[in-house]
């Protein structure tokens, strides 16, 4: 198991040129230049070509992928395409390691790689993307490159990032009247970066029980409170690469339960469980009586549905450096596609400039493509939130948690009221804390017998670039 794959070498791509909306064939008539016509690589034929494309997500999430999609099928005549989607990566991920036959081109999150890999249910996407013109040089950070990179190819290509900020609401949280009273507050709002003293201190002046406005809402999961084990210089699973257990009770992470339980337990702070009951932390927030929320971008497309809500974005606060966690999500191409070519085609359409450009503009998505995370079509200068440049910044200091989805999924339904119990004022952090791991590690020994490779096997998948 993975957790921040390195290259080997330089990835065998050879960086042509950047990709037009349909520089998708790969004959000679160079059709990057064709910025309104995508042209298949097959002869167009009296039965087109079927393929089926996977995404997951929210149903308005899903129609901001669509939307790219259908501009595809449109201009195509040689090619049909079927959409299949999920609610959620870990429900994708169940049906294919069930045995349902993954679409042609699908999107994955980096944490679920190696399992994706060990069922052999993808194929390398360098040397195909190459010959279509594709851009890797500076369009792509090498942290994302690296992400989806092994043995010197790209399993997948890289398409967004998911770093977890914290969401403020700007009447509540007013940092200009904080600081004009001489309290602590962020030094530069577009790097995003602050302290766990100057979280306390917001924490202290958002927190107004009476007019029954808390403070903040953390989630009661494990990446809930890993950014702060990881910005803390500690640590949140034994082992890096492959995980036995949670490791919650470790003794680097002290210092970080020290600064940040005090905070996160004090009255007013947390929204209580009963509160949470009758609403979710999203919903309390959208009716203003919450000052801070952790989310990602796709939060931003309903937030922006509240026009009387004043909010913007910053980092998590550190405890010793800057840190969030969140995934890479990539475009990958099944390995049993029967139409390589023409799979390849539309990989290539869905990763142009054009193409993430107009799923960036319905706000749900950081992109990797870094010209068009620096344009407007991301930024979005005119609309909430003003520092949208956090969530790029963020990206660069995310940590890819080295947990498939699905056993976060089954993590967090196990530890979860744990997580709740350690949150509480007063907490036996040593003996919660200690429970949480010893609870975790069967999820773990399941995991990893399930990424063995059988007796009979010469080699796994899941080993190359452990």
């Amino acid at each position: 198991m993975r957790s921040v794959r390195t290259v080997a070498g330089a990835i065998a791509l050879t960086v042509i040129g950047a990709l037009a909306l349909t520089g998708c064939g790969g004959g000679d008539d160079h059709p990057a230049k064709q910025a309104h016509s995508p042209r298949p690589s097959a002869p167009v034929s009296a039965k087109p070509t079927a393929l089926t494309v996977g995404f997951y997500g929210s149903s308005d999430e899903i129609a901001a992928y669509k939307q790219a999609v259908d501009n595809y099928d449109a201009a195509q005549q040689s090619v049909t395409l079927t959409l299949e989607t999920w609610p959620s990566a870990a429900a994708m991920m169940s049906d294919l390691t069930a045995g349902k036959p993954a679409p042609d081109v699908f999107l994955s999150g980096r944490g679920d790689l190696d399992v994706l890999e060990k069922d052999k249910l993808i194929s390398p996407v360098d040397e195909l993307l190459a010959a279509r013109n594709v851009d890797l040089g500076d369009a792509y950070s090498r942290e994302a490159l690296e992400a989806f990179s092994a043995d010197r190819h790209l399993t997948c290509m890289p398409y967004a990032a998911t770093p977890q900020v914290v969401y403020y609401n700007t009447d509540i949280v007013d940092f200009a009247t904080m600081s004009a009273e001489g309290l602590a507050t962020p030094g530069n709002l577009d790097s995003g970066r602050w302290t766990i003293p100057t979280f306390a201190a917001a924490v202290s002046w958002a927190s107004r029980p009476a007019a029954g406005i808390r403070a903040f809402s953390l989630p009661k999961t494990v990446e809930g409170l890993a950014p702060y084990l990881y910005s803390g210089k500690g640590k949140v699973v034994d082992d890096e690469s492959q995980p036995t257990s949670l490791a919650f009770s470790d003794p680097s992470n002290q210092n970080t339960w020290d600064q940040l339980l005090p905070v996160l337990s004090g009255h007013g702070a947390m929204l209580s469980d009963r509160q949470l009951k009758k609403h979710t932390a999203l919903q309390w927030f959208e009716q203003g009586k919450l000052g801070m929320l952790v989310g990602d971008r796709s939060l931003v497309p309903e937030l922006r549905e509240h026009p009387g809500l004043h909010w913007d974005v910053i980092s998590l606060p550190s405890v010793s450096g800057t840190t969030t966690i969140g995934d890479y999500t990539g475009l990958c191409l099944s390995a049993h596609t029967k139409q390589t070519q023409a799979a390849a085609d539309l990989l290539a359409y869905l990763v142009s400039k054009p193409a993430v450009s107009l799923v960036a503009q319905s706000g749900f998505i950081v992109p990797v493509n870094t010209e068009v995370a620096m344009s407007d079509d991301f930024l979005q200068p005119t609309q909430q939130p003003l520092h949208a440049k956090v969530f790029v910044n963020n990206t660069r200091s995310m940590h890819i948690l080295p947990i498939p989805s699905e056993t976060l999924a089954t993590l967090d339904g196990q530890v979860g009221g744990l997580i709740g119990q350690l949150l509480k004022p007063g907490a036996d952090v040593g003996g919660t804390t200690a429970e949480i791991d010893a609870t975790s590690k069967p999820i773990f020994g399941a995991l990893n017998a399930s990424l063995s490779p059988s007796p009979s096997a010469s080699g796994s998948a899941s080993a190359n670039g452990s």
